[in-house]
């Protein structure tokens, strides 16, 4: 398929939109034309349809086997209407609204609509051709019917720990310098026809994978859970009937199409760049910049333009970022800032343009590798969040930690069998006005809670000696930006360590006069003889039995002036440990330190 060097926004991530905004919406127009649906409906309608997303997300948590999805929740849901647009998001990750974007519109060109059955449901994977972002995301989507009219499909994703490809996890991993090597690349294939799984396709499937035997209960999970959102749908159906449910639907993408522009109105017509970098591709050395040019228009109709030329060409490291992973994070920013209430749709592809050259890191010819796709968006919702504090510094944060994920394989002679941990590490967020940063949270287009120590140690041959915050790497400022957090990994076996992070090179920005977040860091025995320092992305790097690996996030810049803090606050933070006394006085003024150290003693 050809990729277009311009497309627009087609979702925002996800969220729930403000109790009550369709009636008050309607109650501030007045008297309304025959075909607008009645504002109280659309909040009923609407607020039915995010519950249905939101139990589907709960359900297939709870019933999945991995613990990728059941433990960290690595998983999203959403409902599509029968042409393919999206209607709502569960609030789970907002990265994974690009696997779900256009998977419904690439099962409509590879079935015919008529061939579509009840009791269906197709699987993929592919990030060129199958509405994916990178491999491991594995999209399960059903069509759903009110009697025997499609009426929509509802979907969901999960990521699979292994899909294949050349090292284990290697679909989420750097290294790969191809799509080839990272894994299986399933098109949407129908997985289940009229309820009866397809034994031959699935076992094909599995065959080409690690870990296989853990595999069926994951699909199982994943197509119950969108067995309850069909069911839910058909309810909704039952009630206002199909042409109603149709104009509702039509109803609440006018709605959010209306509230989008009026966000945009407020803001000022012009033009504002904002440059950054990744540390590298995990494959060549050196800084990878990415540049974003956003245009405001009031005319003919409020509308945005996001170009992402003087980006990097497309690189060799598995870093590049398909279009619809670039959506997400345009999406994400944008619900960020303008109005966090604004409804997960495809309005936003109404108002919003996305410009990003072919060939590029942010529009990929294929078969470019996409795997690490996860830490340029964190670097991307760096990069727009950084453009938009130009326009609204006073709703952005200073830049956070981004990523630190791991991946630890290798052989558990306890359990006799191949293992892979994978496991995100969360750190600092960037301070902002009226707030100081939150501390060892995972941001931005992330939202995965770190993998608790008990069930890591339970799990894999892995013993968690170290978790804590790091003091000092939260940036000073009027309101300090949020710390990282270091984990301390005991191999109990033989291990193999792929890295997958950013900010080891390039610390967290601050804004108005704040002080820049700590960089992040991989250290393999950290304090010993032989200390070693790891990169931020790449391997295997062989880690024997014994040894230790440190994961350490990066802190978060600071908001405002140090000279402005609060004294209480310091106070706080030095009795606390999150700042000490060497750093207080590097980075503060001298008579607040000393008010602050008086005022700590009493704490």
């Amino acid at each position: 398929m050809k990729r277009q060097s311009a497309r627009a926004v087609t979702v925002a991530s996800g969220g729930k939109g403000a109790p009550g905004a369709f009636a008050r919406a309607g109650a501030a127009r007045g008297r309304r034309s025959a075909s607008t649906p009645d504002p109280i409906a659309l909040e009923v309608f609407s607020n039915a349809l995010l519950s249905a997303a939101e139990e589907m997300g709960a359900l297939l948590i709870r019933t999945a086997y991995s613990t990728n999805i059941k433990e960290r929740q690595d998983a999203s849901t959403a409902i599509f209407d029968a042409h393919g647009r999206m209607i709502a998001q569960a609030e789970h990750i907002p990265i994974h609204l690009g696997a779900l974007l256009s998977i419904v519109t690439h099962i409509l060109k590879r079935y015919r609509v008529e061939d579509i059955r009840p009791g269906d449901a197709f699987l993929a994977n592919d990030a060129y051709h199958g509405g994916g972002t990178h491999l491991a995301d594995v999209t399960v989507a059903s069509p759903v019917f009110h009697g025997r009219q499609l009426i929509g499909f509802v979907a969901n994703m999960g990521h699979w720990p292994d899909v294949g490809g050349i090292k284990p996890g290697a679909a989420m991993t750097e290294g790969c310098t191809e799509i080839y090597q990272e894994g299986l690349r399933i098109p949407p294939m129908r997985v289940m026809r009229e309820g009866r799984l397809d034994d031959n396709l699935f076992s094909f499937i599995l065959l080409n994978m690690r870990f296989a035997e853990d595999r069926p209960a994951d699909l199982r999970a994943q197509i119950a859970a969108n067995q309850v959102g069909i069911h839910r749908i058909q309810e909704l159906c039952a009630r206002y009937g199909a042409r109603r449910f149709r104009s509702l639907i039509d109803g609440v993408l006018d709605y959010n199409e209306r509230s989008i522009r009026a966000r945009i109105r407020e803001l000022p017509e012009g033009a504002w760049s904002f440059e950054d970098r990744l540390d590298n591709d995990g494959h060549d050395l050196g800084p990878v910049p990415l540049r974003v040019t956003l245009t405001v228009r009031h005319r003919p109709r409020p509308h945005m333009i996001f170009d992402f030329a003087g980006s990097s060409a497309q690189r060799t490291g598995g870093v590049n970022v398909v279009y619809e992973a670039l959506f997400a994070t345009v999406a994400f920013a944008l619900k960020a800032t303008l109005d966090p209430e604004l409804w997960s749709n495809s309005a936003f592809e109404r108002v919003v343009k996305i410009v990003a050259p072919e060939g590029s890191i942010v529009n990929p010819r294929p078969p470019a590798a996409v795997g690490g796709r996860g830490t340029t968006c964190q670097r991307l919702a760096d990069l727009l969040l950084g453009v938009m504090a130009q326009i609204v510094p006073e709703r952005v944060t200073a830049c956070g930690h981004g990523t630190t994920s791991i991946n630890l394989h290798g052989y558990d002679p306890l359990r006799r069998r191949p293992f892979i941990c994978i496991d995100g590490i969360g750190g600092g967020m960037g301070g902002r006005e009226g707030h100081d940063g939150m501390d060892a949270v995972q941001i931005n287009t992330n939202n995965i809670p770190s993998l608790p120590a008990e069930i890591l140690e339970s799990e894999y041959p892995i013993r968690v000696e170290r978790f804590e915050l790091v003091p000092d790497s939260g940036g000073a400022g009027h309101y300090r930006g949020g710390l990282a957090t270091r984990k301390d990994f005991r191999m109990l076996a033989d291990a193999h360590f792929i890295a997958h992070a950013d900010r080891h090179e390039f610390s967290p920005w601050a804004m108005r006069g704040g002080r820049e977040g700590a960089r992040g860091m991989h250290l393999l025995n950290p304090g010993a003889p032989d200390e070693a320092r790891l990169p931020s992305k790449g391997g295997p790097f062989a880690i024997p039995a014994g040894q230790v690996l440190r994961c350490q996030s990066a802190g978060a810049g600071g908001y405002g002036e140090p000279s402005h803090r609060d004294v209480d606050k310091l106070a706080i933070d030095l009795a606390d440990g999150k700042v000490t006394e060497r750093c207080a006085r590097e980075c503060y003024p001298a008579a607040l330190v000393a008010a602050a150290l008086a005022r700590a003693g009493e704490l």
